[in-house]
């Protein structure tokens, strides 16, 4: 008897949690599942069942292939963009010098401001009239680059977007490169110094290699991040001009509240959950595997 209590006993001090899950996440889940199969507009009573007809209407949908073709972009470029970036931010910045953590918690603060606010800020910047970034473009006279509206031209408003969510996100990735630094050996640098190794011998056969860990860190959460962008195009474009800058996260919304088509919109958030989730599963199985055959 005592033997039984002993063996039940951990699962009673796992039941809150369990039940917390199961409350929050489970249930809402199992339950958005069931809405994606009716064409409920998320205020009427009424929610018949249609089956798998939504999941049809999202293959078939043009335009949403084409916001897709956007989420594979933010995802590619963000992903890029971000953790070359933060890394080479992150290599500089872990030397030896005085203001190195001044320079460190400068490129960190924009993450802890919210994105709305930076969507806002930044609209401001490449306003066509009176905003800095296109009055500089103009007063150093750069051909190709001065008559255009950033936000306002299909060709570049995506691109714009990526290029402050790389602004706000870069800190965040070099906070975690640079732990991985300090976390490597320096006696390898300094063998491998007498060695004869170089700068770049050094990084691409030490640092590189022992940065595998925080790599695999920033590019699950970058890939996470960009494939649920949501405050950035819809503070700055609006998903526009046209459908140009519109993410999945967006047509989730505009399905949902806008266009009462909340079966749909529950539909395609059950199709981004699960890119996210093989996306993040495959990164992850890949990216240990290559840790496991470094270290």
């Amino acid at each position: 008897m005592q033997n039984s209590r002993k063996k039940i006993l951990p699962y009673m001090f796992m039941l809150p949690a369990i039940l917390l899950i199961l409350f929050i996440y489970l249930i809402p889940f199992v339950y958005s599942i069931v809405i994606s199969l009716t064409d409920w507009n998320g205020i009427s009573k009424n929610m018949n069942f249609i089956g798998i007809k939504n999941y049809i209407d999202i293959v078939k949908e043009k335009s949403l292939q084409q916001v897709l073709r956007n989420n594979v972009v933010y995802f590619i470029e963000i992903v890029i963009i971000q953790n070359v970036l933060a890394m080479l931010i992150a290599v500089l910045l872990n030397g030896k010098f005085k203001s190195k953590n001044f320079f460190r918690a400068t490129l960190f603060m924009p993450t802890v401001v919210c994105t709305v606010a930076v969507g806002f800020i930044w609209n401001l910047m490449f306003d066509p009239v009176s905003g800095p970034i296109p009055g500089l473009i103009q007063f150093l006279n750069i051909p190709g680059l001065k008559d255009i509206i950033w936000l306002g031209n299909p060709r570049t408003a995506l691109h714009t977007i990526v290029l402050v969510n790389t602004w706000q996100w870069t800190g965040w990735s070099m906070v975690i490169y640079i732990a991985g630094l300090q976390s490597i050996d320096e006696g390898l640098y300094e063998a491998s110094s007498i060695d004869g190794a170089n700068s770049w011998k050094k990084f691409f056969h030490i640092t590189l290699p022992l940065l595998a860990p925080s790599i695999t860190i920033n590019i699950v959460t970058a890939s996470i991040g960009a494939f649920k962008i949501f405050d950035l195009p819809f503070v700055m474009t609006k998903g526009g001009p046209g459908r140009a800058s519109e993410s999945l996260a967006m047509a989730i919304y505009n399905n949902s509240f806008s266009l009462n088509k909340m079966g749909y919109g529950t539909a395609i958030s059950l199709v981004l959950f699960s890119i996210i989730l093989t996306i993040s599963i495959f990164q992850t199985m890949y990216f240990r595997k290559r840790e496991e055959n470094i270290l």
